[in-house]
């Protein structure tokens, strides 16, 4: 989920996945709205007690979701202490009642660290991503790891003449 997105309000009990679950909104004069939960999101989105004032706003903020862990590594801030860091977190939005011109399908979201996000990846953007990523893999282990260890062989060497 990007930062700009707060996460959606979660039902009391988690449901088993099912391709046929629902959301529901009901408001406190007993109107009530529902629409397509899908399987994978992993919150249910519905509430009761709703002030019919706010229904517009919080559907249209309705956010379907799940999440993947990225990796942890040690990184550094500013040059300055090296911490703990999840990096490649991915997740799979939906916001399917947004406006705008675009289609409401499902994408991508990868946080590469802190607040440095790739957005709105399609399954071919996220695709392209895998490959760039793969291609990096390759250059710190075929090119640059090679490169580092005769560096040091090197250094190790002309220090002790």
């Amino acid at each position: 989920m990007s930062s700009s997105m707060t996460e959606p309000r979660t039902s009391e009990a988690a449901e088993p996945l099912r391709r046929d679950r629902t959301w529901t909104i009901t408001t406190t004069c007993g109107c009530t709205v529902s629409g397509y939960l899908p399987a994978w999101a992993e919150a249910d989105p519905s509430e009761t007690g709703v002030l019919l004032d706010e229904l517009t706003t919080l559907v249209a903020d309705m956010n379907h979701w799940t999440g993947f862990p990225g990796q942890r590594m040690a990184v550094a801030h500013h040059g300055v202490e090296t911490e703990d860091s999840e990096v490649f977190r991915t997740s799979i939005d939906a916001n399917p009642y947004v406006g705008g011109p675009l289609p409401r399908l499902p994408v991508a979201n990868i946080r590469i660290v802190g607040d440095y996000w790739l957005h709105s990846l399609t399954p071919s953007g996220l695709a392209e991503i895998a490959t760039q990523l793969r291609a990096q893999a390759a250059l710190l282990d075929d090119e640059i790891r090679p490169q580092l260890i005769s560096a040091r062989e090197d250094w190790l060497t002309q220090q002790q003449t």
